[in-house]
């Protein structure tokens, strides 16, 4: 499993992409994970072919992790894209989705591919692919992922602090990645994650590797000295990639 890191900022960052990951199996499949206002410029900048991406996959719709949709199916359409693609939602927010898609193609209701709109379950099989989501606290509803292929396993959070159920997903993990906000602890009925709390997680499930993202700009510098003495901790960034076929090295990471 190859993860291409192509976006890692929160919402209003003036130095990341919004935050996204590209996720890519031994067979060349490909699941774009959250498409926020800058992601379709980040993955024109890696080449890839209109018909590479198979899933895109939605956390939540707050902007910052949807917005990007018009334009990338736009593009999509422009350049005659073929292969159907689908699209997995919670279904409350199926309309919202939809609604950015009709963007990409007003005023004709038709696209030149299939769109196969299906629902984020508690678990379900794609292709040699096996998925398993969980609820993160946070403000809009938000579920967290968790990937097994190829024999590794990926955890993504998307935006919120994690609960009980999201903490489980992480479990056994090969490589996780947990949205961070800020290194000062929040409260705990807050709708991102702390650097302590992260670090706590990762004690507690002794995972091999966590890499926080979706950081408050001006809280970059001071997330990075709190982790500083935890190796098995990275802050992401905007074009990391990570080839867990490789294992993955923390140092070579920060």
């Amino acid at each position: 499993m190859k993860i291409d890191v192509i976006g890692s900022g929160s919402a209003y960052s003036l130095t990341r992409n919004t935050s996204s990951i590209l996720v890519t199996d031994n067979h060349e499949q490909r699941w774009l994970i959250d498409c926020g206002p800058t992601v379709p410029r980040a993955l024109w900048q890696r080449c890839l072919d209109v018909n590479d991406i198979d899933v895109l996959y939605f956390t939540h719709i707050h902007p910052d992790h949807c917005a990007g949709l018009p334009v990338l199916l736009n593009r999509w359409k422009s350049f005659g894209r073929h292969k159907p693609l689908i699209i997995y939602c919670q279904p409350q927010q199926r309309e919202i989705l939809q609604q950015l898609v009709s963007m990409a193609t007003w005023p004709v209701p038709e696209i030149c591919f299939d769109i196969d709109w299906r629902d984020s379950q508690a678990q379900w099989q794609w292709q040699q692919w096996h998925l398993y989501t969980a609820a993160t606290q946070h403000e809009m509803p938000n579920l967290s992922l968790r990937i097994e292929v190829d024999g590794q396993t990926l955890f993504y959070s998307g935006d919120g602090r994690p609960t009980e159920a999201s903490s489980a997903l992480m479990q056994g993990c090969d490589l996780a990645f947990q949205e961070c906000a800020v290194s000062q602890p929040l409260p705990k009925e807050s709708s991102h994650g702390d650097v302590v709390s992260c670090l706590a997680l990762q004690q507690s499930l002794s995972l091999p590797v966590l890499g926080l993202y979706h950081c408050f700009d001006e809280e970059i510098a001071n997330i990075e000295a709190s982790i500083a003495g935890h190796p098995q901790v990275f802050l992401s960034y905007d074009g990391l990639t990570i080839d867990l076929d490789l294992g993955v090295a923390v140092a070579k990471l920060t």
